[in-house]
């Protein structure tokens, strides 16, 4: 080491480490979520401040043409568990949740929708299970737990569209599973490094996919009933994307039709739904 050198050594061995793990990392996929989304920044920082976790924030703006983005720069400025992460241009949600879950550090990641339409308190419906072994949790709006008053306001005609496509999907990909799409689920973070990796759908059938990929290889996952109010200003068109993610089911199938266990746990117990 040169005499140069020797400053700037010394003043890193006075520095403390930043921790390259956190008790939690939350993943907000954004595009357009200016009205939307501060609210549920607010609620997320209020509930983990409280919890006195060790947490981040990650929203990540699929090229948002709005003020999303000068939005979540003000919780910046005081908030520094809250990051940004700037797409190029507009990709899907699948593409904007599997890059912020491969960016997080959390112990457990949550991916969350901005409009906050699940409560961020629900988490913890989740976490028991990821702390008694499971590999993922995911929260359910078919699903109706009379021990925990689960409340689900929604429009009749999603409910019919939504039963209807879930039918199709039992079918055909994934039996069991009452709700595929509720966008509030959680992740060990070697589960979510595993399913992210191989996760390539940029659309809403993302969730198709992940779970897809959970069960060929053996992951041990559970379906949880949530709390979860319909929220005005949803992205997703009832009848073009669901045409598009009935088509994604033949597609996860021949894509990931080579998964064996691959569970990144050291036992491969059977999925649970």
């Amino acid at each position: 080491m040169s005499q140069n050198d020797q400053p700037v050594a010394d003043w890193i061995a006075k520095q403390t480490p930043i921790e390259s793990e956190l008790d939690i990392s939350i993943v907000i996929p954004a595009y357009n979520e200016q009205w939307r989304i501060p609210t549920t920044i607010i609620d997320i920082i209020d509930y983990f401040d409280e919890r006195k976790s060790k947490y981040e924030i990650i929203v990540v703006d699929d090229g948002s043409k709005d003020k999303t983005i000068e939005v979540v720069q003000k919780f910046i400025k005081f908030r520094p568990q809250v990051q940004l992460l700037r797409l190029p241009r507009n990709y899907g949600k699948g593409h904007a949740v599997r890059t912020g879950m491969l960016n997080a550090r959390g112990k457990y990641i949550l991916f969350t929708d901005a409009d906050g339409s699940t409560p961020i308190k629900e988490i913890v419906k989740l976490e028991k299970h990821l702390d008694a072994g499971y590999d993922l949790a995911f929260g359910s709006r078919a699903l109706i737990d009379e021990e925990i008053n689960t409340r689900i306001k929604t429009r009749w005609y999603r409910k019919i569209l939504g039963r209807s496509f879930n039918f199709l999907v039992n079918l055909l990909i994934l039996p069991g599973i009452a709700d595929t799409q509720c966008g509030f689920k959680l992740f060990t973070n070697k589960s979510a490094q595993f399913i992210f990796k191989l996760q390539e759908c940029d659309g809403f059938g993302f969730d198709l996919e992940l779970l897809y990929i959970a069960k060929k290889a053996n992951l041990k996952f559970k379906e949880v009933a949530v709390n979860w109010t319909h929220v005005r200003g949803s992205k997703v068109n009832l009848v073009v994307d669901a045409s598009k993610m009935f088509l994604d089911i033949f597609i996860f199938r021949w894509r990931h039709r080579n998964i064996k266990d691959g569970a990144p746990t050291s036992s491969r117990p059977l999925s649970e739904r």
